[in-house]
Parts: structure tokens; C-alpha cells; sequence
């Protein structure tokens, strides 16, 4: 159904998310980083592979670990690199009490695992409960989270956080469970660092992104996640976020809900093939310069706004989408060329009444996007055209025989395999030569 003018609820609820989208509470004011201590009791698996104190229910075989009974109260910190860490399904609890309850409000000491200047550490089944950060990493690389439940069950901390990643890289997060945390469930800073298969279900509705991502070169693919701010990029760079489903909580009480939203400065990302469905607010949303960004065969249905682009976003392209006949609109507020379409093809937009006379799967006609903008001397939304889509698609884009193919991790791999190759190409080419040279002339031959 077309919508030529503005209902009052329509405008309340854009004037509401503009105010929540000014004042985000920044993440960087929180102090997560440094470690400031050992607020709770420490366990250490010391550089020389000891646990301390050698009572602590940790099992150690070479630079395998196993617990084998639960860990209250207390933080495990790792200083040796290359081991695996097993909770073998036992649980490691924080001290509730501390959270969100002055003078410890968003205490960051009250930490479940400490990883910091670490290379190659895996953590699986492990249960992590009641801890202001569940895992805090920092400085490391090739870290595996992978199989591991967090949960905090605070009703008054905003800020509790699952797995926080300051300054790392190729630290891959995989299959986890995150529930009813009240701050993001992972907290991304760095490069090349995976996020994909996790579930996440966040209860709390002032989070800045249940995912939260900034740095370059990251991929988040394949999670579930359910939340007010399911994903969030902010000051990234090239960064891929890939076949999520992400959903709007069932009882929302507001309307400033979004699905994906890029922050501040996010150049070059690509989204590509999620499921946005379910937000009162917008399913794509980008605020304050967010440019040359790729938004392809994305799904996106039962939401207020299709897309909201804000404060200066130029070059955004959106291609292959599918928006339904309840996601259309577009808000477009202080920014200008975006494209929607890549030259070929369009987007399906669930109201395009258009003909496609040659049965080409494209409609004849452009689609001109119904938007909205601030208006300063009427001081309310107006009506006006957001864009065009110059090859509106007639039927939904199938991408699930189109291949996403994903950037390799570590492709240097590959290069070992090419470069032995070319290295025993040569080799024979080599060995061919001197065969050639020393062969017996044939009779007959005429030497020179």
C-alpha cells in the first residue's frame, strides 16, 4: 500500500530515533582497557605451563587444560602461549553482586578469562556466568573462542559485556551462545578477527550493537542474533558482514530499534545476504559519513524504514535486495548519491507496480524511492524522492544460488602451494635442459 503523507506515530517515531541515535552512549568511555587488576582472586597458567595456586580444579596435560569442577569467584589469566583450555561443560562464575550495584557499577575488574599479549589459545566448553566481561582479550592473535555459553543475568548493568577484543587479530569467535547479556555480547577491535555461527539473545535495549565491530578487514557471518542493535560497525574499513539473521526483540517498547547500522567513518564494508527482519526503527542505517559501501542481497521485511542514511553517507550502493511492501521507505537526511542499483541490476521493492514488457526480470520502468527529510522550516518529515532505481528487479533476487564467496583467512597457505608449483616447474624445466645438453647425438646428426 503507497503512502503519500506522513501519520503522526510515523513521525514520532523518526523524531525517536534521531534522539537515540545522537546519544548513544559511547563504548571507548567504559574503562575495558587496561586490566586494572586483580579484583577477584586469580588463577594463572603461568608461562612455564604451572597453574597457581596448584590446588585450583584445572587438570594439565602438556599444553592441554581441563576443569575439572567449577571456578567461583575467581579469574583465570593466561601467560602462556600455544594451550588449550577445556572447561569439559563446568561453569566459572563472577561475582554478581559487584555488577551494576554502586561503587562497583560497570566494575571492569570483575573478569571471567584474561588474555592479553597471547598468541594461539583456544577456549571451548566453557560456561561463563556473572562476569562484567566474560572473556577480555588484548594484543593477541590466533585466539579460538569456540563453543562456549555466556551468560549475565543482571537486570541493572548496561554495560556487561561477553567477549571483549582490543587490538588483536586472526582471533576467530565461533559457535558460542550469548544470553541475556546486557552490553554487546562481543566487543570487536582489530584485524582479520572472525565472527560467525554464534546465537545471541540480548534483553537489554540501550546496547550499542549485540556484535560490535571496529578496525578492518573483520568477517561476521552466519550468527542468529535477537536485539534491539543486533549489528554494528563503527570507525571500520572493509569489513564483510555475511548471511546473519538478525531479529527485532518481540516486545519492543520503542521504536529507535535497527538491524544493522554502520557509525562513524565505516568506508568500503561489505553486507551482503542477511535476513533483517522484525525492527520498529530500520532494518540498514548509516550515520556520520559512512561511505562506498555494498549492501547486495540482503532480506528485509516487517520493518519501519528499508533504510535510513544520514549526515554526509555518499557512494553507498544497494543492489539485489529485497525489500517487501512493509520495509520500502527510505529516510535520507544530509546525504546524496547513494546508488540502488550497480549499473545491471536493481532491488525488488515489494510496491513497484511496474510492466517488464521482454520478460527480462527487470522492470521497464525506473523506481523512484519514497523518502523522507527533514524539513527546518515546517520543523516536521516532508515527502520527497530518496533516489532511483533504474533496474528494479520484478520478482525477489534468488540468492541462495547466488555463490558468496567469502576472503580467504590465511591465504598465505595458498601461496606455498603456488609458489611449490612454479619452484618444481622450474626444477624440471631445468633438469630438461641438462638432460638435452648431455644427450648423445642421434646418427646421422651433423656436428657443427
Amino acid at each position: 500500500m503507497k503512502r503519500t503523507v506522513l501519520t503522526l506515530s510515523t513521525i514520532l517515531t523518526l523524531v525517536i530515533l534521531l534522539i537515540v541515535g545522537v546519544q548513544f552512549p559511547g563504548l571507548s568511555s567504559a574503562n575495558f582497557f587496561p586490566d586494572p587488576g586483580p579484583d577477584l582472586q586469580r588463577i594463572y597458567i603461568r608461562s612455564n605451563g604451572n597453574v597457581e595456586p596448584a590446588t585450583a580444579p584445572i587438570e594439565r596435560t602438556y599444553n592441554q587444560y581441563k576443569l575439572t569442577s567449577n571456578i567461583i569467584l575467581s579469574t583465570i589469566e593466561i601467560q602462556r602461549d600455544n594451550i588449550v583450555l577445556d572447561g569439559a561443560g563446568h561453569t566459572i562464575q563472577g561475582n554478581a553482586s559487584w555488577m551494576g550495584n554502586a561503587p562497583r557499577a560497570d566494575d571492569a575488574g570483575n573478569n571471567g578469562i584474561v588474555i592479553a599479549g597471547r598468541n594461539n589459545i583456544t577456549l571451548s566448553g566453557i560456561n561463563i556466568e556473572k562476569y562484567t566481561t566474560g572473556v577480555r582479550i588484548s594484543s593477541s592473535s590466533h585466539i579460538n573462542i569456540i563453543g562456549n555459553v555466556f551468560t549475565n543475568e543482571t537486570a541493572s548493568i548496561a554495560t556487561s559485556m561477553g567477549i571483549v577484543i582490543e587490538d588483536s587479530s586472526l582471533v576467530l569467535i565461533e559457535n558460542n551462545n550469548f544470553n541475556n547479556n546486557r552490553g554487546s555480547a562481543i566487543f570487536c577491535n582489530g584485524t582479520s578477527n572472525t565472527i560467525r555461527g554464534n546465537t545471541i539473545i540480548v534483553v537489554a535495549s540501550d546496547v550499542e550493537g549485540s556484535i560490535h565491530v571496529e578496525g578492518s578487514s573483520n568477517m561476521v557471518s552466519d550468527n542468529r542474533v535477537e536485539s534491539w542493535f543486533p549489528i554494528v560497525l563503527d570507525k571500520a574499513d572493509s569489513n564483510m558482514i555475511s548471511r546473519n539473521v538478525v531479529s527485532g526483540p518481540v516486545n519492543q517498547n520503542y521504536g529507535g530499534s535497527e538491524g544493522i547500522a554502520l557509525h562513524v567513518n565505516c568506508l568500503n564494508n561489505v553486507i551482503v545476504g542477511n535476513n533483517i527482519t522484525g525492527f520498529r526503527g530500520q532494518s540498514i542505517r548509516t550515520i556520520f559519513s559512512c561511505s562506498n559501501n555494498t549492501f547486495y542481497g540482503n532480506y528485509m521485511a516487517n520493518n519501519g524504514f528499508a533504510v535510513v542514511l544520514q549526515e554526509g553517507g555518499v557512494n553507498n550502493m544497494f543492489y539485489g535486495n529485497t525489500f517487501t511492501a512493509d520495509s520500502c521507505n527510505v529516510s535520507v537526511i544530509d546525504a546524496e548519491s547513494n546508488f540502488w542499483d550497480n549499473g545491471t541490476i536493481g532491488n525488488y521493492w515489494g510496491d513497484h507496480n511496474g510492466v517488464d514488457s521482454n520478460g527480462d526480470g527487470i522492470g521497464d520502468v525506473a523506481y523512484t524511492l519514497k523518502g523522507f527529510k527533514w524539513d527546518n522550516d515546517v520543523g516536521e518529515f516532508v515527502s520527497s524522492p530518496a533516489g532511483q532505481d533504474n533496474y528494479p528487479l520484478m520478482a525477489p533476487y534468488d540468492t541462495e544460488n547466488d555463490e558468496v564467496v567469502l576472503p580467504p583467512q590465511e591465504p598465505f597457505s595458498m601461496l606455498l602451494i603456488v609458489g611449490a608449483f612454479i619452484t618444481a616447474i622450474a626444477a624440471m624445466g631445468a633438469g630438461l635442459l641438462v638432460y638435452l645438453k648431455k644427450r648423445p647425438p642421434k646418427t646421422g646428426d651433423k656436428s657443427p
